[in-house]
């Protein structure tokens, strides 16, 4: 039984060695073909994974850009010249001088 079949497979091996060497150029061509849809594929897929990631880095971009517009608001906030004098008045009692409390140096040059 297994000889039977052994020699069954031989036989159509002859029968398509014939066929092998007559359709080898289409043989090449049908490989060439399915390596290149393969590939197409591949690239593809790899095309969409990178434009997933790059709308992901834009929104992030975004989200960047909105939080350094906020940062420079509070930074202007905070160091405005009305902001400053107060801290000035309360934390370290800062005052302008009054009239008695100036003094003017006349400087001569050499």
């Amino acid at each position: 039984m297994l000889f039977s079949t052994l020699n069954n497979y031989y036989q159509l091996i002859k029968q398509a060695k014939p066929l092998v060497k007559r359709y080898w150029f289409l043989l090449v061509l049908a490989l060439c073909l399915l390596v290149s849809a393969h590939l197409l594929i591949q690239v593809t897929h790899q095309s969409r994974n990178q434009h997933v990631r790059l709308q992901t880095l834009e929104g992030e971009r975004d989200a960047l850009q909105v939080e350094w517009g906020r940062l420079l608001l509070e930074e202007s906030a905070l160091v405005s010249p009305v902001r400053l004098e107060q801290l000035a008045r309360q934390k370290l009692e800062l005052h302008l001088p009054e009239g008695d409390d100036l003094q003017i140096k006349r400087v001569t040059q050499p």
